[in-house]
């Protein structure tokens, strides 16, 4: 029958009926027989695939190991004894410390042997007959520190001139065991 078109059938003539199936949906065509065939064959590909892959391969030849070279000859030396090393000498034993008061007694003995040396600082006129002072003397020898006191004041270049000179001084003859303070009294005027 040509669709679009509105054809009268005569009256009494039996119209064909629909077959309508309401609620059931079909599978749709079916498929065609080449589709079928790149089913199969990519199905086939991949398992010569995964036959390929898992194929053990060639076995590796184990290496040939190398003849041993022959062991060389032992050569033997007579045995020297050698003589045992000697021991040092044992150190004599450290000189006992000296007290601090014998050690003060041997600064000051130093130190009265160097005065003269001060009688190079010329002194004016109405300076001070004695001098007291106080020295530092480090444990090697080093004058550290020198202090004035004079009962009078001091006129600048003498005190420096003293203060100078007796910095000058080293006592390493005398070995110190510490670092020692003493007072000394110098008499300028004699």
């Amino acid at each position: 029958m040509p669709r679009g078109r509105a054809v009268r059938r005569p009256a009494g003539a039996l119209q064909p009926r629909a077959r309508v199936v309401r609620g059931v949906r079909g599978r749709g065509p079916a498929p065609t027989r080449p589709a079928r065939r790149w089913r199969w064959v990519l199905a086939a590909l991949l398992l010569l695939l995964v036959v390929f892959w898992w194929w053990p391969a060639a076995p590796v030849p184990a290496p040939v190991p190398l003849p041993e070279p022959p062991p060389a000859p032992v050569v033997t030396k007579p045995v020297v004894k050698k003589p045992a090393p000697k021991k040092p000498a044992p150190k004599p034993p450290a000189p006992a410390p000296i007290p601090a008061s014998s050690q003060r007694a041997l600064l000051r003995k130093a130190v009265e042997a160097r005065a003269p040396d001060l009688r190079a600082c010329s002194l004016p006129p109405g300076a001070p007959a004695t001098l007291e002072t106080k020295i530092r003397v480090s444990r090697s020898g080093a004058t550290q520190g020198v202090t004035l006191s004079p009962a009078q004041p001091l006129p600048r270049e003498l005190a420096e001139c003293l203060r100078q000179r007796t910095r000058q001084w080293e006592f390493s003859d005398v070995g110190l065991s510490s670092d020692v303070e003493i007072f000394v009294n110098f008499a300028l005027g004699t």
